[in-house]
């Protein structure tokens, strides 16, 4: 399956972290203090790659989606109408101030983020109607969990590591990750995931006609 350009450089960029900061892994379970501080700095740092990633792609696929819908209307993908579908005023708005509005909000969330734990993920994929897989979602909030303690507690009140573990759970997390890339892409086209549906899909709307008059104001010809 063909992955983003954004993918292949976390990737290439969480390799290059291993290959800096893990220590030579010993089936005994030996390791330095040094070795075990590199390893937390390698939790951190790969904490921030992912991070910027999950915020990075989501942005891009959902500007792509804006901007094709500014060019033609007609262009109502699930992103675009997921971003009217989701905002929420008290003032009355009008499709098209929806969207922009909607998009506007996600980009300000982005920008404020500081986390990939359950909260965090929802706040980025639930505007646009993406459901993220739960175990690669769980799975990323415990390793957001794991760097919140790593930054945020001294040394010796943490939990032991182990750089085999936390090389393995990055792994894992990168494999989720390529899937996700995969299934964001399809469903920015589609709006349809082949794993599990989606709760607002396109086939809950059968009424095409109306969802176009909603959002271009005239009826397809």
């Amino acid at each position: 399956m063909a992955l983003s350009s954004r993918y292949a450089r976390l990737k290439t960029r969480v390799e290059q972290l291993g290959n800096h900061l893990l220590p030579q892994i010993d089936p005994t379970g030996s390791y330095s203090d040094k070795d075990l501080d590199l390893t937390r700095s390698y939790c951190l740092l790969c904490h921030a790659e992912i991070e910027a990633y999950i915020e990075d792609i989501i942005l891009e696929i959902t500007s792509n989606a804006v901007t094709n819908w500014h060019n033609d209307k007609s262009i109502i993908t699930p992103i675009v109408f997921h971003l009217a579908y989701t905002y929420r005023s008290e003032k009355r708005e009008p499709p098209y101030s929806m969207v922009v509005l909607s998009f506007n909000l996600l980009k300000k969330y982005i920008e404020k983020n500081n986390g990939i734990k359950e909260d965090n993920l929802n706040g980025f994929c639930k505007p646009i109607g993406f459901q993220m897989d739960e175990v690669l979602k769980t799975t990323l909030s415990d390793f957001g969990k794991t760097r919140g303690e790593i930054a945020h507690t001294s040394f010796q009140t943490q939990q032991p590591i182990d750089p085999q573990t936390e090389k393995n759970r990055v792994l894992q997390i990168l494999s989720g990750l390529a899937l996700f890339d995969y299934e964001l892409f399809a469903y920015s086209q589609t709006g349809v995931l082949k794993r599990t549906p989606i709760v607002t899909q396109w086939k809950k709307f059968s009424f095409v006609e109306r969802i176009k008059i909603l959002f271009t104001g005239k009826h397809i010809s």
